[in-house]
């Protein structure tokens, strides 16, 4: 499984490194932290493109001693609306990722290095990162349970179509320039209660994009030292521009998002057995905690040695 799960005792130790750190790369404002986060997508300010570990040559170096099945790579001019699981199936077997990183430019290259934490060089610096994450929110969300970092590097005009992930983010520019567009996760134009409940659910593929969505789509200019906050389950896409772009991405969940995410699940069950209008996940705090607290003692009856205390 993709990132890692983050125990009382590590979130206590990021959380107390965080607070004590007083000349962090990321720069959050205390105020549009307060207004925005989990809410609307904004920007944030960073010295990541100062750090020589995110230069290209080492990344390219970190993509080649990292795990095979950690590194997914395409060419990335493809269509804004392809499905974003499936751009990954390569069914060209003649690019290979030490040809694509010899003529990244010449082949439009797009690289995704999953978990870069996972790597010793790079865990340092990405720990670091995480515990500055965790001071920023632990005020207004408390506790990570999990996070999955992930490296891109994309070539001129390379895109990340349309897709909306189980959790939140920061989105890093480091190199070059991109757009981000993201739309609104409580837009049931967008999402419907139903879809959302199914892509928490993990049923089917991701709710698509539709041509009518364009016009309410939020657009991000994105350069070197800028950072974009990603909402739970925010549907977004990006676009490189002219020149080599590098970015990291923050992906976490928390006890808060966790709740949220059971409440879906279980949501996505009195579907399956017929009621189909159950009441929308974020209408009501006391709801949908009495809603995942069911679905964990369902999965306790269910696997009961899988959640039993050791």
């Amino acid at each position: 499984m993709l990132g890692e799960f983050v125990s009382a005792e590590q979130y206590a130790r990021l959380l107390q490194r965080g607070q004590q750190d007083s000349e962090g790369w990321l720069q959050f404002d205390p105020a549009q932290m307060q207004s925005h986060y989990n809410r609307h997508p904004f920007l944030l300010q960073h010295r990541l493109n100062q750090h020589p570990m995110f230069d290209i040559e080492p990344l390219f170096e970190l993509a080649r001693r990292h795990p095979a099945n950690k590194v997914s790579f395409r060419r990335g001019d493809i269509a804004p609306d392809a499905d974003f699981d499936a751009s990954f199936f390569r069914t060209d077997t003649e690019l290979t990722l030490d040809h694509l990183l010899t003529h990244f430019e010449p082949l439009h290259g797009y690289i995704c290095i999953s978990n870069p934490e996972q790597d010793a060089i790079y865990r340092p610096q990405i720990e670091s990162l995480l515990a500055e994450i965790t001071a920023h929110t632990h005020p207004l969300d408390p506790h990570i349970t999990w996070y999955s970092t992930y490296v891109f590097i994309s070539a001129q005009g390379a895109v990340t179509p349309y897709h909306m992930d189980r959790e939140m983010n920061f989105l890093l520019q480091i190199r070059g320039e991109k757009t981000a567009d993201l739309w609104s996760q409580t837009d049931p134009l967008i999402m419907s209660p139903a879809q959302k409940d199914r892509l928490l659910a993990y049923e089917g593929t991701r709710p698509p994009y539709k041509p009518e969505f364009e016009q309410r789509a939020l657009h991000f200019s994105l350069r070197p030292g800028l950072g974009l906050h990603h909402p739970f389950i925010a549907p977004h896409r990006v676009w490189t521009h002219s020149n080599l772009s590098v970015s990291l991405a923050f992906t976490f969940r928390t006890r808060q998002s966790d709740r949220h995410t059971a409440a879906h699940q279980f949501n996505a069950r009195l579907r399956r057995i017929g009621l189909q209008n159950p009441k929308p996940v974020g209408e009501s705090a006391w709801v949908d905690g009495a809603k995942a607290a069911s679905l964990h003692a369902l999965q306790r009856l269910r696997h009961p040695l899988q959640h039993a205390e050791h």
